[in-house]
């Protein structure tokens, strides 16, 4: 394509999510003279930790207060950083805006209520987030079972507090905060079961650097917290299972030894947070697998620019997508920030404003992820270990068991793309972010590969979007338009990922 048949941008960067890293961008990018578009799927800015914020710290009222302190000054400190973004009148900020398609070239779809259309940037940044680790085990689709992340979101958004026998079960420092915070509201946990042991503990200390001190010290003070409360806590918690009709009415699990149950009105489940890579992988970016946090990243350099499996030929002009924040390391809200300030100042350099990422900017990222490898050690994944049993489902969308998925693959398809195509796994509403990592460790299981687990092939559109709103596109410029055939389609059996480096 020449440089005349390129389609116009709406703007230099579009932002995708509206979190602490893609505020801490927009304002670094706008402060410079960029043009800047930020869409987010929420209603208001501030991301995951943030979220609600704004309406929560005008809420004077009594259960309003409560519920603040409760969730804690890491919760409030997000106020400056959103009062920031707010200010800047330069950032067309697009809430309630869904992205269902990222391409190399620039374009990204973007659904709006019934509406939808394309946007197109000079870059391009992926500040999405992360998602909990997808953890499938005998009745975990029983109303009842809920993630950490959704009880929080519950709490900001909503001011709803469960009630009944609450248990939380997995591993993670959000376990351990979603159980003190509960316990700051009066809810007082029946159990919290640990996959983490003591030896876990151990290993971790060889990691410690630092800046590992005040979060050691931190997650110290909520476990004797809940210790001198009476909450009942074991560790090195395996063969989770809930029991129930219609509902979660039991827990089953083994620990120290011998099998046991618990009374459950409500399981809270969390097995750690990994970057979400829908659309990254449905952008055509490379993929790296993080063996140590059994999950999948974008293949990235240390400013988060990526690097594309697609041939140029397949796309429209040429676009520096960038990865920041939670999607592209899991750091939290402080590493985050310092990332989308880097990010920020590389764009800059990029568009010929700016001379690249200060030593500062540098530090200070390298400073908020010194504490990973300590947590990577100390809380290993666990409910997921273990591969699950035949008769557990795997793909919620499609109600498909692991046996279901074994029998297909001993039966031939042993190609990600063709199991999708064979069993549906992946193709409903979730696109396969709560079961693809499961399909793809059992595929590893039976072909016994010792090379990074594959993915299914990302393809538009990421999430549901009406026909309606397809039908009325706006936005795309016919120069745009690519044409694909099977032949432009990478041949089965060549993944696009490679194993993690050392950083």
């Amino acid at each position: 394509m020449t440089q005349d048949n390129i389609p116009p941008y709406d703007a230099d960067v579009i932002i995708v999510g509206c979190g602490p890293a893609g505020m801490t961008a927009a304002v670094e990018l706008v402060q410079a003279g960029c043009s800047v578009i930020v869409l987010d799927m929420q209603p208001t800015p501030g991301g995951q930790i943030f979220r609600n914020l704004e309406a929560n710290l005008r809420d004077s009222s009594p259960s309003g207060q409560t519920l603040l302190d409760a969730l804690g000054p890491a919760y409030k400190a997000g106020a400056e950083l959103i009062q920031r973004f707010r200010t800047f009148r330069g950032i067309d900020y697009r809430p309630q805006t869904t992205v269902w398609e990222v391409r190399p070239d620039g374009t990204v779809g973007w659904l709006q209520g019934i509406n939808a259309g394309y946007v197109r940037g000079r870059q391009v940044l992926l500040a999405h987030g992360a998602m909990e680790r997808p953890v499938p085990f005998p009745g975990w689709t029983l109303p009842g079972v809920m993630t950490a992340g959704a009880v929080q979101t519950l709490l900001k958004a909503g001011h709803l507090k469960p009630t009944g026998n609450v248990v939380l079960a997995g591993t993670g420092p959000l376990l351990l905060l979603l159980a003190n915070q509960l316990h700051q509201l009066g809810i007082k946990p029946a159990l919290i079961g640990r996959t983490d042991r003591f030896a876990d503990a151990l290993s971790g200390v060889s990691h410690l650097r630092p800046g590992g001190l005040l979060p050691l010290i931190k997650g110290l003070g909520w476990v004797a917290r809940l210790k001198a409360a009476g909450v009942k806590s074991v560790t090195g918690l395996k063969d989770l299972a809930a029991h129930g009709h219609r509902k979660v009415e039991a827990i089953s699990f083994t620990a120290n030894g011998r099998q046991q149950t618990q009374a459950c009105d409500l399981l809270i489940v969390h097995d750690g947070i990994v970057p979400s890579i829908d659309i990254p992988n449905s952008a055509g970016l490379r993929l790296q697998w993080d063996e140590a946090n059994a999950s999948w990243r974008p293949d990235t350099t240390f400013d988060g620019q990526t690097a594309s499996s697609l041939p140029p030929e397949l796309y429209a002009g040429r676009c520096v997508i960038r990865v920041t924040g939670d999607a592209r390391r899991i750091g939290g809200a402080d590493a985050a920030m310092a990332h989308g300030r880097l990010a920020a100042q590389s764009i800059l350099a990029d568009l010929g404003r700016g001379t690249g990422p200060c030593s500062k900017a540098v530090r200070s990222v390298r400073k908020s992820l010194s504490v990973r490898p300590f947590l990577d050690a100390v809380f290993p994944p666990g409910l997921s270990r273990a591969l699950p049993e035949n008769d557990t489902i795997v793909c919620r969308c499609e109600e498909l068991t692991a046996g279901n998925l074994r029998e297909k693959i001993r039966s031939g398809f042993r190609n990600m793309d063709a199991l999708r195509g064979e069993t549906r796994c992946g193709m409903g509403p979730c696109q396969g972010r709560s079961c693809m990592v499961t399909a793809a460790r059992l595929l590893q299981e039976h072909t016994h590969a010792t090379a990074c687990p594959p993915t299914f092939r990302g393809r538009p559109p990421i999430r549901p979007i009406p026909l309606g709103a397809i039908a009325n596109l706006s936005g795309l410029d016919p120069r745009a338009t690519i044409r694909l055939t099977l032949e432009d389609k990478p041949e089965h059996g060549v993944e696009e990922t490679v194993d993690v480096p050392a950083e």
